[in-house]
């Protein structure tokens, strides 16, 4: 590299690392008005699945309950359950898949009987929910 590429790339990086410092202070995404700090733990982002309206919310599987959280685990089955998106968060052939439809796995089970686990609030905008999914396993065990 000649002197001024390396000039050049140590302004950039500059430039990019003062931006994450500037975000982080509560300047950037969310402004510190409620979307940049949950429970003293720092939100990545917010998800633009996230409902314009706080909703109560009643899955087809379990219509007479009342879901406020985004999240649904079922720890028998190792899958969520999307209340934002109403979809279902599995493992198909290894890799994790968002879909409407339930697993093949579950078709004939009644999930309204299952053990499930409304998970915690700050958790709602993680949209990619199964890279916290070995936490979820130790944490909700099946019985």
């Amino acid at each position: 590299m000649n002197m001024k590429a390396i000039k050049i790339f140590i302004l950039l990086t500059f430039v990019f690392l003062s931006s994450l410092s500037y975000a982080q202070r509560g300047h950037g995404r969310g402004g510190g008005h409620g979307n940049g700090h949950r429970k003293g733990r720092a939100v990545a982002h917010r998800s633009h699945y996230r409902p314009a309206n706080i909703v109560v919310y009643h899955p087809h599987w379990r219509p007479a309950y009342d879901y406020h959280r985004r999240w649904v685990y079922f720890p028998r089955h190792n899958m969520y359950w999307d209340n934002w998106r109403n979809h279902y968060v599995y493992v198909n052939e290894g890799v994790w898949v968002s879909r409407p439809t339930a697993p093949v796995t579950v078709v004939n089970i009644n999930l309204d009987t299952e053990k499930s686990t409304e998970l915690r609030e700050d958790e709602d905008d993680n949209d990619d929910i199964y890279k916290s999914n070995d936490n979820h396993k130790t944490q909700y065990k099946t019985d």
